[in-house]
């Protein structure tokens, strides 16, 4: 199948660089955050700026860089910047599931919202998740709280996505192909991602443009039983209208859709470490053979970077997610005037990443999820006003409401006891009840940045937010509700040292909404809201001429952070309490480096320190005191280099050589001191060779990733799921890890032609 699969890819690729060219002059438009340091244009304020004078520590990712990095999800963007990880379990919903300078939201609570927000095309995307990336323009990692200009679900920072807007006045296309599969030239799991694009002009003022992606991949977990990979394909497709009847209106029209399946929970649990004979359900059970000669007796070998389990189930889960939005821009001098529509709407169905949590058929103790319903729809309605650039006192102030719902039907746990094949006796039925959330929000909001002197600038912004969250379930007629209004607010000073570099100071107040936990038993309960305090200073320059350097040095302390502690209780259920943590910290340095050193060097490069800890005295999930240390999730030390160096062969080639690499220090996956879920210090190389002709409309290269094959795990579980003593006393546990795309070597052939 997966032959078949790379064939087809491969001849749709082929035929459409053989097609003939449709257009006059085709050569590729350059990227703007790839040309000089004055294009470099970021909306971090809500306005297009030069990236340099911005008072905020940005890292930006340009369509080109996207494309050397191959960041074809929103996963991968942890590589692009050193201050975000990425760290989203399956069944998260909180946004894309990320920490910015080691401060994030992972939670399976409903309803509850992200500390970084993900933002496409100046649209919240709250909790209905997008996946993958196509046919984009730039990313910008925003750090620190941004709720003044983005709302309540940006305590940590904001990613921010802009989209390839239509072009007026050219038939234009694309398709760009990355084609592996599992065991050739090295590569541990196959994946074959074709993105196109087409342009399709409607009149002199306005144009359509519509793109699409298939990503379909096998593995990266493999059932030992049958010998086969999940399969875990998705597919989506975007539509975008522009359109300026006349030169103050512009209209925006976006729709997009996209579905996803997966086999037997996709990338979900597998043994890394097991024990021997032992006890279980409190020592009402007795596994004589234990977990390492059962999963042996399936073919599954434990150790580090196992990525087999043996089921004899086969289980299909699904997703959907579609929505569309409408941007108006009126520019009535001095200032202009912004409404945007948005509704989103996503579905998660059958069975869950947790529907068999083990994923061990011989293993004695059984614990499964029944399929599940889940329903989430957000609509969100957001006026600006916004000055025009230049002025001696630029503002953007305007009104946000945002409406969230979420419904789901009941969810069983189950416990079972399977002594001899065929013999299944229940002994635990848990389930949390229907349940309906919403999340009504309403935030007025403004910033201003006053230009004292030619160089010396103040800024300070505010924004009022009230906040109504509630959970009806089916079992109660009683009401559980969070009603919460909140200043945030953002005060700081820029200074021009010279004209090609800017020093800066900023303090913020964040803010983001709290959430009520659902627990399996008992009732649910209220999580406070999340306040940060931040305080940043920075220094932005541009050297040789186009390549931005981003000094930024940083302290924020929260009151009530909001974490997850996951524990696997006596019946063997993973159990996650959500709780506030108070005194939670991050402080440290960042450095970043982006943009073209020379005409044929492009690079991206930055270094961060980030001590990110819990207050003293804090108790982890094994009754060790780990205050003071290292937050879960969490690297003190990151560095990424992303580059390209081109070389000219002749007047028709190029050749280019492409590198990618990320370090990490040590990082803990649980709030406990249990060394068997941390990961050691290591790197992580990539990169691409390849030749493209020098108009750009076609290239053909060779890429890997994770070189060595280094297994770095997107999620560790101690207890998993029962323990036995050794001959010495000692307590033996079993330890389960998640392992994605990112945690095995990947080898394959990319091909890219404009039309």
């Amino acid at each position: 199948m997966n032959i078949r699969k790379i064939a087809l890819l491969s001849g749709i690729a082929l035929t459409t660089v053989g097609a003939p060219a449709f257009a006059q002059e085709d050569a590729a438009p350059q990227d703007a955050a790839e040309t000089s340091s004055s294009d470099i244009i970021v909306t971090a304020q809500r306005r297009a700026e030069k990236v340099t004078e911005v008072p905020i520590s940005i890292t930006v990712a340009s369509a080109a860089q996207l494309e050397r990095q191959q960041v074809n999800t929103v996963n991968d963007l942890a590589r692009i910047a050193p201050s975000l990880e990425i760290q989203s379990a399956p069944g998260q919903n909180t946004g894309g599931g990320g920490s910015i300078r080691g401060i994030g939201t992972l939670t399976f609570s409903p309803g509850a919202v992200a500390s970084v927000g993900v933002v496409v095309d100046q649209v919240s995307q709250g909790n209905a998740n997008i996946s993958d990336l196509f046919d984009i323009s730039r990313v910008e990692v925003l750090k620190g709280p941004q709720g003044t200009l983005f709302g309540l679900t940006t305590s940590a920072g904001v990613i921010n996505i802009t989209t390839n807007a239509p072009e007026f006045g050219e038939f234009s296309g694309r398709v760009r192909t990355e084609l592996s599969n599992a065991g050739t030239a090295g590569a541990k799991y196959g994946n074959q991602v074709v993105q196109g694009v087409i342009n399709v002009p409607l009149a002199s003022n306005a144009a359509v443009r519509v793109s699409g992606v298939a990503n379909l991949r096998q593995g990266v977990n493999r059932n030992a039983t049958t010998g086969d990979y999940n399969d875990n394909d998705r597919y989506g497709v975007r539509a975008r209208l522009l359109w300026e009847p006349t030169d103050r209106l512009t209209v925006n029209v976006i729709g997009d859709y996209s579905q996803s399946r997966y086999e037997n929970g996709g990338d979900f649990f597998t043994f890394v470490k097991t024990s021997g004979p032992g006890s279980f359900l409190g020592g009402a059970g007795y596994d004589a053979t234990g977990i390492t000669s059962r999963l042996a007796s399936c073919g599954v070998t434990v150790g580090e970077g196992n990525r087999d389990y043996c089921s004899d189930k086969d289980q299909v889960g699904k997703n959907k997610g579609y929505g569309g939005s409408l941007q108006v821009d009126y520019a009535a001098d001095p200032f202009t005037l912004t409404s945007i529509t948005a509704w989103r709407k996503a579905t998660e169905t059958g069975y869950g990443a947790a529907s068999d949590v083990f994923r061990g058929s011989p293993l004695e103790l059984q614990v499964a999820n029944d399929p599940v319903d889940r329903d989430f729809s957000l609509f969100t309605q957001e006026f600006r006003v916004s000055s025009a650039a230049g002025s001696p006192i630029e503002y953007t102030a305007g009104a946000f409401y945002s409406n969230q719902k979420q419904t789901r039907i009941p969810e069983i746990v189950r416990v079972t006891l399977v002594p001899v094949p065929g013999v299944t006796i229940p002994i635990v039925t848990s389930a949390t009840p229907a349940l309906t959330i919403r999340d009504e929000s309403l935030a007025f909001f403004g910033q201003a940045t006053g230009h004292l002197t030619d160089s010396f600038r103040l800024i300070g912004g505010v924004r009022y937010t009230t906040d109504r969250l509630s959970l009806n379930t089916a079992t109660s007629d009683t009401e559980t509700f969070l009603d919460v209004a909140k200043w945030s607010w953002r005060l700081g000073a820029q200074y021009d040292l010279t004209p090609t570099m800017m020093a800066y100071a900023t303090v913020s107040r964040g803010f983001k909404g709290g959430q009520i936990a659902v627990p399996a038993v008992g009732d649910p309960s209220v999580v406070q809201p999340e306040i940060p305090t931040s305080y940043e200073g920075g220094l932005k320059a541009t050297l040789f001429g186009g390549w931005v350097a981003d000094l930024s040095v940083f302290y924020m302390k929260i009151r009530n952070f909001q974490a997850q502690q996951c524990t696997v209780d006596g019946n063997g259920i993973i159990s996650c309490v959500q709780t506030n943590i108070n005194g939670v910290k991050t402080r440290g340095a960042e450095l970043n480096f982006f943009g073209k050193v020379t005409p044929n060097l492009s690079l991206n490069t930055g270094f961060i320190y980030a001590k990110a800890t819990y207050p003293g005295g804090f108790i982890g999930t094994d009754g060790t005191d780990i205050g003071n240390s290292q937050l879960a999730n969490s690297p003190r030390y990151k560095f990424t280099l992303s580059g390209e160096y081109a070389q000219d062969f002749g007047d028709t080639f190029a050749g280019f050589l492409a590198v990618d690499t990320v370090w990490k220090s040590r990082v803990r996956y649980e709030a406990n001191s249990v060394a068997d879920t941390t990961f050691r210090p290591h790197w992580m190389v990539g990169g691409r060779v390849g030749l493209r002709t020098q108009d750009e409309r076609y290239t053909v290269s060779v890429f890997v990733r994770n070189l060595f094959n280094v297994h770095e795990p997107s999620l560790m579980q101690s207890d998993f799921p029962y323990s036995s003593t050794s001959p010495t006393g000692a307590v033996e546990g079993n330890i389960g890890a998640i392992y994605g795309p990112q945690s095995y070597r990947n080898v394959g052939i990319s091909l890219d032609a404009r039309f």
